[in-house]
């Protein structure tokens, strides 16, 4: 239970009903709920006399919803198969690339059974530092958990116990399948999955089944849809449901991405997700710039400022079925927000070009968990801790008292994955013993079964080269990785531009 808040600062809200508040005051209650979302000047709600301030001087908005991730390979640098040159087709080709298990599958899967605690402290960190407060993509836990920073999307139950979103990375194969999830949302959970990821004109057929086994409902999420038309999409606004678009990761492996401009004219829902590391961006705020970059200089603008990053809050949580918990400044809401410095101008267009180095606060449930020395302070965060974000220092908190698992800082992370990959032989044996005394340490498992659904088992391979974590933002190494890269064939060259 935290202590009640008051946030000074410009509030963006996405309530339509309110869009703005230019001189706000966001009222937290000790329950991590908003209670009020006031002008400063406006009489506070009760029980706030003794309430910690925080004067922001900055843009408070809800927190960064990211709706389509893999976050067990966000440990891992972009990826761009040796010798190819020519774009994919489909995402059934590049896994089979000979690079692949060595550069991507082997190290994620080695990393999450040798490290798996401070392996997802790292990439739920390296989330936050983008201001995204809760995140799809990891549902392979070695047991459920509902996060340790950021809200896991899966395993999110707002302390309820219900589960209410289920997903697949990898096609349903059987009709039980279908059925079984379109009866999970009938019952009001939602289904995230990907479909159609491509562009060759066969992968329609994935969209077809799923329109056909009445899988097309309000609460299904379809990621990526690169191959699929207009008419797709109006047909399928007929029956509800949501776009989860991730263009950098279509234009880094396929040359081309959702046309997103047509689900818009259906009337579509879109939202927007970084995909994972090795194709996509570092985070959803990376991922907000890529989405400005295509509107802008391939789209003529059809989306809005506002429109572009309603996909990244508003949007996926409606998609979910939570807008009654998450995804705006409202009073009976959760307070999942990001603070970011103000340049002034338009609100929007302030979080689209907002980088790392802008984020000043992360707060999940009104619990201060990242951001500046000095409003991490203001806000009252425990056991809060330095950690480096390129040439700048902010703080994060890991630490929960009372919260299973939630015991390791930031420096035993990088010390305990530091530790793994230098004898990963020891570390194994380690593991060993405690499966063996009844004690599993928590593994990080990916979300495609070894990456190839044809393999049904396989051991882990600890001695794989991990290579050197990716860094928690977009730093020089990652736009000089986009430049070399032909596959984009250059649609990509640009997105230093938003960096500079």
């Amino acid at each position: 239970m935290a202590d009640p808040l008051i946030l000074h600062g410009r509030l963006v809200t996405f309530d339509p009903a309110r869009p703005e508040i230019a001189d706000g005051a966001l009222y937290i209650d000790d329950d991590g709920m908003i209670a009020g979302v006031k002008k400063a000047t406006d009489a506070a709600p009760p029980g706030f006399a003794s309430a910690r301030r925080v004067h922001t001087r900055g843009n408070v908005y809800p927190g960064l919803i990211d709706l389509h991730n893999h976050i067990a390979y966000n440990i891992l640098p972009l990826w761009s198969p040796p010798g190819r040159s020519e774009p994919y087709t489909s995402r059934y080709q590049w896994p089979g690339d000979s690079s692949y298990e060595g550069w991507i599958s082997d190290p994620a899967n080695a990393l999450g059974a040798l490290a798996g605690k401070a392996h997802l402290k790292y990439v739920e960190t390296k989330a936050a530092v983008g201001g995204v407060t809760a995140i799809q993509g990891s549902a392979k836990m070695a047991y459920p958990y509902e996060g340790w920073l950021v809200r896991n999307i899966e395993n999110e139950t707002f302390k309820t116990g219900k589960k209410t979103v289920y997903q697949s990375a990898l096609p349903l194969q059987k009709e039980a399948d279908y059925a079984r999830d379109r009866e999970r949302m009938k019952a009001g959970a939602a289904f995230i999955y990907h479909v159609s990821e491509g562009t060759d004109p066969k992968l329609v057929a994935e969209y077809d089944k799923l329109r056909d086994e009445d899988c097309l409902a309000p609460r299904f999420c379809g990621i990526h849809c690169t191959a699929l038309q207009a008419p797709n999409y109006n047909e399928w606004h007929a029956r509800g449901g949501s776009v989860v678009w991730s263009p950098f990761s279509n234009l880094w492996l396929y040359r081309r991405t959702t046309d997103v401009a047509a689900a818009k004219a259906a009337g579509m829902r879109i939202c927007l997700g970084a995909d994972w590391a090795p194709s996509g961006s570092k985070n959803l705020l990376g991922e907000l710039k890529v989405a400005d970059m295509w509107n802008r200089d391939h789209l003529g603008r059809v989306f809005s400022d506002e429109e572009l990053c309603a996909m990244t809050t508003r949007n996926p949580a409606a998609a979910l079925g939570w807008d009654d918990r998450i995804g705006r400044l409202e009073e009976g809401l959760h307070a999942d927000v990001v603070v970011t410095n103000d340049r002034g101008g338009n609100a929007y267009r302030n979080l689209i070009e907002s980088r790392e180095r802008d984020i000043e606060l992360v707060a999940i449930n009104g619990q201060p968990f990242y951001g500046t020395t000095d409003l991490m302070s203001a806000a009252g965060a425990a056991g809060a801790e330095p950690i480096r974000v390129g040439r700048l220092w902010r703080k994060v908190a890991l630490v929960y008292p009372g919260v299973p698992d939630a015991d390791m800082t930031w420096k035993q992370v990088l010390a305990d994955i530091a530790e793994a990959t230098a004898d990963p032989i020891a570390r194994y044996l380690r593991i060993e013993h405690l499966h063996e005394v009844g004690k599993p340490p928590p593994w990080l498992k990916t979300d495609k079964l070894w990456d190839n659904p044809d393999i049904t088992h396989k051991e882990v391979d600890v001695t794989v080269r991990i290579p050197p974590l990716d860094p928690l933002f977009h730093d020089r190494s990652y736009f000089e990785a986009i430049a070399k890269s032909p596959i984009h064939g250059g649609l990509l060259d640009r997105l230093h531009e938003y960096y500079v």
